[in-house]
């Protein structure tokens, strides 16, 4: 069963940074060493490739051209040769793309014109996926890490758009107040919300689901700690798609804590859902679930779903 928290509280944004780029890394987080000169603006894409979604398309950039270094939307050291992919999609399309290298480090940067600093959206250690349907022209660069240069295959698979994501009926009452300490076990759960484009990654594990009722003016911290997964936080506007994120956080790994904030500025009461997420296909695990709020929050109020219906827009 789902958890449910009546919480008169408010959150203001998190301390992680939240990226407002289309797409989505396949990978956590690797440590990578930065460039020490910083050098854009050379891309040189009159030899790109087009490509068709669906399709595994191989190369190699042994020995090609060194033209960028650095992209605008990463400091890793791409020193290697860099091979151009592009695709154009004319109507709204779902996809994911990644590279197998042959043998060496390979990273993938993908851009929304061709220049490496004003048009970089993310650069991937293997792959990407897209957060919404997306249209018009991309470019995929194949670049290598620290001057590497091998063999690889070049995969682009559109993705099929899910159905219309709804949690309001697993939401079971359990007052929490304006502040408290929850512990939960997500293993019971259901992989509802994936990604989204305030997200820095996909998030494949089971969830629990806490209503937050939010009046104005006021906020709240929240922080998650899991004994073993890598856990993940998001805030939604709604429990019903389409919905808004308002607020999410994966900054750290397993068994870190992770924390959003958050404040009401919207000078009206508002309702929020908190998610409980974490990294992983199927990941899930037991987690302590930590609240503290101010500005009229409410320590022991409970609402009926009714009620919280009536609040819901």
């Amino acid at each position: 069963m789902r958890k449910f928290f009546v919480i008169m509280a408010l959150l203001s944004l998190a301390a992680g940074t939240v990226l407002a780029s289309p797409f989505v890394s396949m990978d956590k987080p690797v440590v990578k060493q930065s460039a020490v000169e910083v050098n854009r603006g050379m891309l040189d894409c009159s030899n790109m490739i087009e490509v068709t979604l669906d399709n595994v398309y191989y190369g190699d950039n042994t020995g090609l051209p060194n033209n960028v270094t650095t992209y605008g939307c990463s400091t890793w050291d791409e020193s290697g040769g860099e091979v151009v992919y592009h695709l154009y999609l004319d109507t709204p399309t779902m996809f994911e793309a990644f590279i197998t290298p042959d043998g060496c480090d390979l990273d993938l940067a993908v851009l929304d014109q061709c220049d490496e600093d004003l048009g970089c959206l993310i650069v991937a250690d293997s792959g990407v996926q897209t957060s919404s349907p997306l249209t018009g022209d991309f470019y995929f660069v194949v670049d290598g890490y620290s001057g590497a240069g091998c063999p690889f295959t070049f995969t682009i698979n559109t993705l099929t758009p899910p159905e219309p994501v709804s949690f309001c009926d697993l939401l079971e009452d359990a007052a929490i107040g304006n502040g408290g300490v929850y512990t939960g076990d997500t293993c019971d759960g259901q992989n509802l919300i994936s990604s989204m484009d305030c997200g820095t990654y996909t998030e494949n594990g089971f969830e629990d689901y806490f209503e937050v009722v939010i009046p104005a003016g006021a906020s709240f911290t929240a922080t998650v700690t899991y004994d073993t997964a890598d856990g993940a936080l998001w805030l939604l506007d709604g429990c019903a798609e389409p919905f808004t994120c308002l607020a999410y956080a994966d900054d750290t790994l397993s068994g870190d804590p992770e924390v959003i904030s958050y404040t009401n500025t919207s000078g009206s009461d508002m309702v929020a859902y908190l998610v409980v997420d974490s990294w992983g296909t199927d990941a899930c695990g037991t987690y302590t679930l930590e609240f503290q709020s101010t500005g009229g929050a409410v320590a022991n109020e409970v609402m009926s779903f009714g009620a919280v219906k009536a609040l819901y827009k």
